[in-house]
């Protein structure tokens, strides 16, 4: 995957625990909605995180119309999932998501997904990180209160 859309719960959460550049190993390119941008950006030291990474041309910001697809997403999901989807299928490309009612709507319309516990396998499968770096980001974002359920923290253990 060479690009990729993201919505926020999963780059708040490498922006959090210092893993954020780790996502640059796997994608070229992130693109993000306008309503992402405002979710990750409400902690100011995450704005200046993320606007360096704008600068650089590496993240990039795209507007979303509400179109008849939104409209219909933001009926059961809040805006920035909702944006996320609707983007990642008008550019038919692969979504970075974790909320579990976002991935199934996303399933549903065909858009390829992968969350915080696909990217820490692909950072193994590439021997981009060690097992045990793996172990610390998991214990890390666990800190951070993002929920981890104990098979998908099994995947990652049993690498």
């Amino acid at each position: 995957m060479k690009i990729v859309i993201a919505d926020s719960s999963t780059l708040i959460t490498l922006l959090d625990t210092n893993n954020f550049s780790l996502l640059f190993e796997l994608f070229e390119e992130i693109i993000i909605s306008d309503a992402v941008y405002s979710e990750i950006t409400q902690k100011f030291y995450h704005k200046e995180k993320i606007d360096s990474y704008i600068s650089s041309m590496r993240l990039k910001l795209s507007s979303v119309k509400h179109n008849e697809m939104y409209e219909m997403l933001i009926k059961r999901l809040d805006k920035g999932e909702s944006e996320s989807i609707a983007l990642a299928k008008k550019l038919k490309l692969p979504l970075i998501i974790d909320e579990r009612k976002g991935r199934k709507i996303a399933k549903s319309l065909e858009i390829k997904i992968i969350g915080f516990v696909g990217i820490i396998l692909k950072l193994l499968d590439k021997k981009i990180i060690s097992k045990d770096r793996a172990i610390e980001i998991v214990k890390e974002v666990e800190e951070n209160d993002f929920r981890l359920s104990s098979d998908l923290k099994d995947l990652i253990y049993s690498f």
